[in-house]
């Protein structure tokens, strides 16, 4: 059994989808409790402040139309985990990702939510204190609305980092972590990998290496000097290797046509 029992409320106007979620949660993942389960935004935000839950699982969008961000942008502060239960699979998933933010899918898979309850139980033994994560909500939220994730945000132990993509220069694998580079900053380490930001960042950041991804905006020379390269603003040079090459020729190809 898990060293501590999480508090859970369940967040969903169908019915049928919360005690399912109830179910699966309290017969599944060791140390978690469902203490309350809401079916609307006005008794959604009731039981959050009589029971201070250590989660929610939340609805990114209810049928009914009042969507889930409603509620956490009711609040003055999220002091607890929110974890997103959604049928979109696109766009929400992509800013969800970019922002750190927990979520699961509809239909909700037994390994899925194991694994979710685990990182759960992992972040808040280890944190009695959780920061406010509303920074990481809006920003998604903000995301999800234009369609573009033009900021990702960071957790940091004392908050969030949030940073715009447009000021990133270039990203450099370390093993499990990744560097960010900025033009006319410091570079910043990131506990996410490399294939994430892959996954997460706007199609004008292109892998050019199984090292390296680059801001295409931010490329101001393309050489073949000492091997293939790329000269980035800040004027550090990026190495592309054979595999991404095509990528690299394939993006200049389609600018010197804007």
């Amino acid at each position: 059994m898990s060293p501590t029992t999480l508090n859970v409320l369940v967040i969903d106007d169908e019915q049928l989808a919360r005690e399912n979620l109830k179910l699966l949660l309290e017969e599944f993942c060791d140390g978690v409790n469902v203490v309350g389960m809401a079916g609307n935004i006005r008794d959604a935000k009731a039981l959050i402040e009589r029971k201070h839950p250590d989660v929610i699982f939340l609805d990114i969008r209810m049928p009914s139309g009042a969507e889930g961000f409603d509620l956490l942008d009711s609040l003055k502060d999220i002091n607890f985990e929110v974890v997103f239960v959604t049928a979109f699979k696109d766009y929400a998933i992509q800013a969800f990702k970019a922002n750190a933010i927990d979520y699961i899918l509809k239909p909700v898979e037994i390994e899925e939510l194991q694994k979710t309850a685990e990182r759960l139980h992992e972040r808040i033994s280890g944190n009695k204190v959780r920061q406010d994560v509303k920074p990481q909500i809006t920003s998604a939220f903000d995301s999800i609305r234009r369609k573009q994730i033009d900021r990702i945000t960071i957790p940091q132990k004392s908050g969030v980092k949030i940073i715009e993509t447009k000021n990133i220069s270039h990203l450099e694998s370390k093993g499990n972590y990744t560097i960010i580079h900025f033009t006319g900053k410091e570079p910043f380490l990131d506990s996410r990998t490399l294939k994430v930001y892959q996954e997460i960042l706007p199609k004008d950041f292109i892998r050019v290496h199984n090292s390296h991804i680059v801001n295409g905006s931010e490329i101001v020379e393309y050489t073949v000097e000492d091997g293939h390269s790329l000269v980035m603003k800040n004027g550090d040079m990026v190495p592309i290797s054979r595999t991404y090459l095509k990528n690299v020729k394939d993006y200049l190809n389609a600018i010197s046509f804007k």
